[in-house]
């Protein structure tokens, strides 16, 4: 089928859709919804400019400039408010709709309690530069994924804009002013949850929900199930890793897997697929993320490896050599930061993928150094501790390094290289790379950041100059780990992955906070007073207020299902087994017969550059809102999620029937909805199935009704054949559907 949509739509067809669904009410939230006051007898906001104290309409520009930012401040006012101790305007976001329908992203400026009118909090928001005359918008306020009801605010003129929402109704302040607003206190999460959090929850800390999954942890809480996580050994316990260790095969791969051999059971294409494709470590990752108990530290390493990138596309192409990397990240998901950067900054893979065993001190190779700062630790702009940039007074951000100091770092990484072969013919691509000795470290003098200097080291030759590297090695460890840009660079990413794309100020500081000290979190259990502990840093992550909650109804709130854990998910929801059913899939869904995720753009574990699979930093186009998995969605990748689910539904993964001798796919896959079968002789009681597992009870109700209508109008004479058809028709609607697509 030929397409001319382009991608711009393809994502805005899924943002128009998603911001026509946080128009509805919420329903069954742990969290409140703020209150934006309007005047008594309309929607129209109780609201003044700022400084003047004037009443609408707005000017663009402030009546009275107090700085070189001359762009209007508008006050308004709230109640219903749950903030944490110390919460402030960085808690909140705002935004604005015009009648064209476009959404203008407000700073929130100031928040401060109305004094004599405890209850009523005021919030000053600043318009945004795009902002033009444009009359009456809707204007919302944002806390902890929480959107409040929009209120009127009449921009340049008074007059026109966007209809008021359904139902919408004045919100005027009551006679009598409110009590002040109790702080909030997080929940312990020691005790069983909601049904529809749970589902939130393990979309989150899982590769995705399954019915009794749900049941499990809602039974025993969020608290005991991080940490039965935390503490589940992984089947190759002695690394730390989900990985098996595998054989490092001979560097001649014609020698290794010749054409013939003695051996009748010997295939020439199994030896090849084997021992240099990344088969076997495609099965082992979708068969762990399909049945694994520890799916968190599965949720967590992947996270990582996005971040710490190593690739399979070019130079590191053998599953031996990724796999040491892999175990690094699985080792290291619940452990120190600064250990697990610097295991990974010795792993060979990243030797091999990024050039750091090249770099001597008389043939230099920066391709590490600028990495390890710009994406591994530290990002490129000085960082707030809530993760926003800080600004010159010309409002720049300011860069964390120059040329200069990636000169420096390039120094401190010179003289290392693969440790001893493991055998004829085969490089050590196993073992933590070594200093080379003689004089190729860079023994001289350095000055890193802020400062920082590494004194020259005492003799630059032989068993002096490996000391040397190894020295320098430890304080560029310690410095780049202990560096204040890290928790907020590190956290922020972390979050996006796990849970939203565009996570607010205060809860990346929140979780900073406990990336800088353990003990400095909500959930300070088992702490130790340490920095760089990612276990309680995952925790703060997972049990945050901005990450908890039946429903969120910010329409900026949650993240597109990135291509991995939209097949691991899909497949999990749907008691994934063989293709004839009788045991478990082979895994075999990454590579070699069904690329599922190749298809959609994240082949897994062989991203495309150094800068993953797609950027923490991509908008949504024709938005200024965060959307990094938006990077890889395209028309094609939107239609081929399609493809791939109705393939995954009507068809399954076959079993290969060749080579004879361990073919590619040894069992299949497919899904099995038997247990929705039996219930599609009354259409809405499965929606209501799917709606609790795949959406946590927030399906729209045109969505539900259009569902429901679809499965009535199929009436085959066979009730077995027409519940089997409804049944499918029914999980490809809403696995399709752009509500699923989101993770809200």
């Amino acid at each position: 089928m030929k397409t001319s949509i382009s991608r711009d739509a393809a994502t805005g067809f899924i943002f128009s859709f998603l911001l026509f669904v946080c128009l509805i009410p919420a329903q069954a939230a742990t969290n409140k919804k703020p209150v934006l006051i309007s005047q008594a007898a309309s929607t129209r906001a109780v609201a003044f400019e700022s400084f003047t104290m004037r009443a609408e309409p707005f000017p663009l520009t402030a009546s009275v400039p107090l700085s070189s930012d001359t762009r209007t401040r508008l006050s308004i006012f709230a109640m219903d408010l749950e903030l944490l101790a110390g919460e402030g305007a960085n808690a909140f976001t705002a935004d604005a709709q015009d009648a064209s329908g476009k959404i203008y992203p407000l700073r929130v400026e100031y928040v401060g309690q109305v004094p004599n009118f405890p209850g009523i909090t005021m919030i000053v928001v600043r318009l945004a530069d795009d902002l033009g005359d444009v009359g009456d918008v809707l204007l919302r306020l944002n806390l902890h994924g929480m959107a409040s009801n929009r209120v009127r605010v009449a921009i340049g003129h008074t007059g026109g804009g966007p209809s008021d929402d359904a139902g919408a109704v004045a919100t005027p302040a009551p006679q009598t002013p409110p009590s002040a607003d109790p702080p909030l206190v997080p929940d312990s999460f020691t005790g069983p949850a909601s049904e529809a959090d749970t589902v939130r929850f393990l979309e989150q800390a899982s590769w995705g929900p399954t019915s009794a999954e749900v049941a499990r942890v809602k039974a025993m809480g969020f608290m005991a199930y991080l940490n039965e996580q935390f503490n589940l050994a992984p089947a190759n316990a002695a690394k730390g890793s989900n990985y098996p260790d595998l054989t490092f095969p001979l560097d001649d791969g014609n020698q290794q897997c010749p054409a013939t051999s003695i051996d009748p059971n010997y295939n020439q294409g199994v030896c090849i697929r084997d021992n240099y494709t990344i088969y076997p470590v495609h099965r082992t990752f979708f068969s762990n993320a399909l049945y694994g108990n520890d799916q968190l530290r599965q949720r967590v390493a992947f996270a990582l490896h996005q971040i710490l990138v190593v690739s399979a596309a070019s130079e590191v192409n053998r599953p031996s050599w990724m796999t040491v990397y892999l175990q690094a990240l699985d080792r290291n998901a619940f452990g120190s930061y600064r250990t697990l950067l610097n295991e990974i900054t010795l792993t060979p893979a990243m030797g091999e993928y990024l050039d750091m065993r090249l770099s001597t001190r008389t043939s230099p190779n920066e391709n590490f150094a600028r990495e390890v700062l710009q994406l591994f630790s530290i990002g490129t702009d000085v960082l707030n501790p809530d993760g926003t940039p800080q600004r010159d007074a010309q409002g720049n951000t300011i860069p964390t390094y120059t040329q200069a100091d990636v000169n420096e770092f390039t120094r401190v990484f010179t003289g290392w290289n693969f440790a001893t072969a493991i055998g004829a013919g085969i490089t050590n691509l196993r073992d933590p790379m070594v200093p080379r000795g003689g004089q190729n470290h860079d023994a001289g003098a350095k000055t890193l950041l802020n400062g920082f200097a590494i004194a020259a080291c005492s003799s630059p030759n032989g068993t002096a100059n490996i000391a040397c590297a190894q020295s320098d090695m430890t304080a560029v460890m310690n410095h780049l780990a202990n560096h204040p840009n890290v928790g907020p660079f590190i956290g922020k990413q972390l979050i996006q992955h796990l849970v939203t794309s565009n996570p607010s100020p205060a809860y990346v500081e929140r979780v900073a906070k406990v990336f800088n000290n353990d003990c400095s979190g909500l959930y300070p259990q088992g702490c130790t007073n340490v920095r760089g502990n990612l276990k309680l840093v995952v925790q703060a992550i997972l049990l945050d207020p901005e990450a908890r909650g039946d429903v969120k109804t910010d329409p900026n709130y949650g993240k597109l299902r990135e291509p991995a854990q939209y097949i691991n998910g899909f497949l999990r929801a749907f008691n994934v087994k063989s293709f004839d059913k009788t045991t478990t899939s082979d895994g075999i869904l990454g590579t070699r017969g069904g690329d599922f995720t190749g298809t959609l753009d994240q082949p897994i574990f062989q991203p495309p550059t150094v800068f993953s699979y797609y950027q923490p930093a991509y908008e949504v186009p024709g938005t200024k809102i965060l959307g990094p998995a938006f990077g890889i969605l395209s028309t094609t990748t939107t239609l081929r999620r399609a493809n791939n689910i109705n393939t995954l539904i009507y068809n399954g993964v076959t079993v290969n029937p060749a080579p004879a001798v361990s073919p590619d796919r040894p069992r299949g896959t497919s899904i099995d909805i038997s247990n929705l079968e039996p219930l599609a002789g009354n259409p809405v009681d499965v929606v209501n199935a799917l709606d609790t597992l795949l959406l946590h009870g927030t399906m729209h109700p045109q969505m539900r009704s259009s569902i429901i209508t679809a499965m009535n109008a199929i009436n085959d004479a066979n009730v077995t054949t027409r519940n089997q058809k409804r049944a499918r028709m029914a999980v490809y609607l809403v696995a399709t559907s752009s509500q699923y697509d989101i993770q809200r």
